[in-house]
């Protein structure tokens, strides 16, 4: 569905974000996701996607799909993808945390300031 995103989905985004909500729409990703109750349910609803996904995941999922979900690698350029990835990592259910890569709090820090 080329439907807009809905207004709540919106309010507070900075304008990568809301350029994001414009790749969703205009790629038709609810033709197969769901968002707010509303598009396909041939994919996962998007509503807390950013629960299940880390950042890197959001990005490889979109590059090299997987699943049902075809590669948008060659379909969306490099800015598309960051924003699309942005508005992604937004969703997520108040009082839920996104997902986060646990290995990166395990990093040692690169660099560390001089004591």
């Amino acid at each position: 569905s080329g439907d807009p995103t809905p207004a709540k989905y919106l309010k507070g985004r900075t304008a990568l974000e809301r350029q994001g909500a414009l790749v969703l729409q205009a790629k038709q990703c609810r033709n197969c996701h769901s968002l707010d109750g509303a598009g396909g349910m041939r994919g996962p609803a998007l509503d807390a996607v950013a629960v299940r996904l880390t950042h890197d995941q959001l990005i490889r999922q979109v590059i090299q799909g997987g699943g049902n979900m075809p590669a948008y690698g060659k379909n969306l350029s490099p800015a598309e993808t960051t924003a699309l990835v942005a508005f992604l990592e937004t969703l997520y259910p108040v009082g839920q945390s996104p997902a986060r890569n646990a290995s990166r709090a395990l990093a040692p820090e690169t660099n560390p300031q001089p004591e």
